[in-house]
């Protein structure tokens, strides 16, 4: 039976077998770089919504353990929610995946974040992917005939808001301008708020502020500071009295107000109608400062990234594996060398017992098994044909590729052969894919 347990974020690992990820199995830290950039603008709205509301009680995220590391869990369903709280926690770890302007939102709401960091995430805890599956399924293929999730019709969801008191979008605009420090709270109480509801709800005068609503949501469709320029034009013009409400009270004189807004104020759109920013995940402080983060990068000394995720049953191949994690690259470069060696074999002839592949039995050469197996792992789609081609190519006889299977044998038996830990790190960055796909539940 499935149960439920609270989870802090860092004991959570992206599913690198999501179907979202175009490129299974090639690291945690790709995994979210993959998702990022899918998602972009989507990212920062996901990550203002979990700063502001935290994350969603009523859809658990679904977890299954992973083998050999008791403390860590893949998430199944819910892996946009957890790239969120990634880029919350260290929004570089998304800087090369997303827009600057994207970059700067979350780099924002991550100093929010930090004033109150989720410390725990309830998740529904299952033994493996299949348990999951029908779950999954049911959330992501449609209505399946009244099963699945059904989603509301076009009166549905401005019935719920109405009934709900969801906030108008013109009040999400002074919201958006008080965060941002534009508007003060004496300011706003002078605000005639239908008057200013009737502009905000009139699709004329919304294209020249860059502005759109999106399901209830305002959305900026360009550089918030226009954008709150041109909000803070109209709202002074209707807080000072020089608008009044019979002066906007019909469609065509809405229209006309929009036609003579000034060349200075109007905003010209930068980004596409329905993927706009939030305006409640835009507003940072017109007064922040724009020093940006540096991110230093440093080459790991470990074989194994602490990102790569394996699923191990076997106790001896677990072992080996816990010492390539441990052991410096720098400090045991032939240490290394030679278990590195041992490792993909005793994995390749693992994967060989579990799923029999005519023709290849364990005495064959490691390179006719490496070949066949990532034959195998293709055609079963636990890898792209970049990923199988990758491993079949340093698998050739004469690769030019640090190091080749040849070369790995050279480590074990050759004495002028000398390993260097940067062809260890692209020896393992070539073969991770093909590694974590033989150990994938």
């Amino acid at each position: 039976m499935a149960e439920t347990q609270p989870f802090a974020p860092a004991d959570l690992l992206i599913d690198e077998e999501n179907p979202r990820i175009s490129s299974p199995n090639a690291g945690q830290h790709k995994a979210l770089q993959a998702l990022a950039t899918l998602l972009d603008r989507k990212l920062a709205a996901l990550a203002g919504d979990i700063v502001r509301f935290g994350t969603d009680p009523s859809n658990l995220p679904i977890v299954m353990p992973v083998l050999g590391t008791p403390a860590r869990y893949v998430v199944l369903e819910g892996n946009r929610r957890l790239a969120a709280l990634r880029a919350l926690e260290n929004p570089e770890s998304v800087a090369d995946a997303v827009t600057p302007r994207v970059l700067k939102t979350l780099r924002r709401l991550s100093r929010q974040y930090q004033d109150n960091p989720i410390e725990t995430i309830p998740c529904l805890v299952v033994k493996d992917r299949e348990a999951a599956r029908h779950w999954i399924e049911l959330r992501h293929t449609g209505l399946n005939e009244g099963a699945g999730v059904m989603p509301w019709g076009s009166d549905d969801a401005p019935r719920f808001k109405a009934r709900s008191g969801v906030r108008e979008a013109h009040s999400q605009a002074l919201d958006f301008l008080q965060q941002r420090g534009d508007l003060s709270a004496e300011l706003r109480r002078k605000v005639p708020a239908t008057s200013l509801k009737r502009l905000i709800e009139t699709p004329d005068v919304r294209s020249k502020l860059g502005v759109e609503v999106q399901r209830g949501v305002l959305t900026l469709l360009a550089d918030e500071r226009a954008v709150a320029k041109a909000l803070m034009h109209v709202v002074r013009d209707l807080a000072s009295g020089n608008t009044r409400v019979g002066d906007i009270y019909t469609l065509p004189q809405r229209q006309k107000y929009a036609r003579e807004l000034p060349a200075g104020i109007v905003v010209t759109p930068t980004i596409k109608s329905g993927q706009g920013i939030a305006a409640s995940a835009s507003a940072s402080p017109a007064t922040a400062s724009k020093a940006t983060a540096r991110h230093v990068t440093r080459k790991r000394d470990r074989l194994i990234p602490r990102d790569c995720v394996l699923s191990i049953p076997s106790e001896r191949i677990h072992d080996i594996e816990g010492e390539l994690r441990k052991l410096s690259l720098e400090d045991t470069t032939n240490a290394v060398s030679v278990l590195f060696r041992v490792f993909l074999e005793l994995s390749v002839d693992a994967y060989l017992d579990d799923h029999p592949i005519a023709g290849v039995t364990a005495n064959d050469k490691l390179r006719k098994k490496v070949e066949k197996v990532s034959i195998d792992l293709e055609t079963k789609k636990k890898l792209t044909k970049q990923q199988a081609r990758a491993i079949r190519s340093a698998n050739m006889e004469h690769s030019f590729l640090a190091p080749g299977v040849n070369t790995m044998n050279d480590y074990v038996h050759n004495e002028h052969i000398f390993p260097s830990p940067s062809d260890l790190r692209a020896a393992w960055n070539s073969t991770q894919p093909f590694i974590a796909a033989m150990w994938t539940l």
